[in-house]
């Protein structure tokens, strides 16, 4: 960047320079940042889903009505979470006849959990915390 002359005995050199340097990082963190997968982080937040998640892994793939009678919500709740995770790439989904038969997206999921992680590591990098 360049500054005028003119310029450089009414302002702090320093203070200029530090102040551009901040706003960089700052500009880095951000763009950092803005790569984490919300709605995969949202998916994850919700303790319901964290519970459908868990008893896909542990008895392995599911239709709605088998887990609707394993959790206390209501099969159109169960459904609702489903389509959320899925979305979220932490699920696929497959028809079988008039069942849908939801099994967890281990690959999805560790892709994006490792971005989430690789992300925080930049972030620290730029020192952010």
């Amino acid at each position: 960047m360049h500054i005028p002359v003119e310029a450089v005995g009414s302002i702090d050199i320093c203070s200029f320079v530090r102040k551009n340097a901040r706003m960089s990082q700052i500009e880095s963190l951000e763009n950092t940042l803005a790569q984490i997968d919300s709605d995969f982080v949202k998916a994850l937040a919700e303790p319901v889903r964290i519970e459908i998640l868990k008893y896909l892994v542990l008895a392995g793939p599911s239709d709605v009505n088998s887990l609707a009678e394993k959790m206390p919500q209501d099969r159109s709740v169960i459904s609702r979470h489903l389509s959320i995770m899925k979305s979220a790439g932490l699920l696929n989904m497959r028809k079988e006849g008039r069942h849908v038969i939801y099994s967890v997206d281990g690959d999805s999921a560790l892709q994006k959990s490792e971005k989430i992680v690789e992300t925080i590591k930049q972030c620290l990098k730029l020192g952010c915390c």
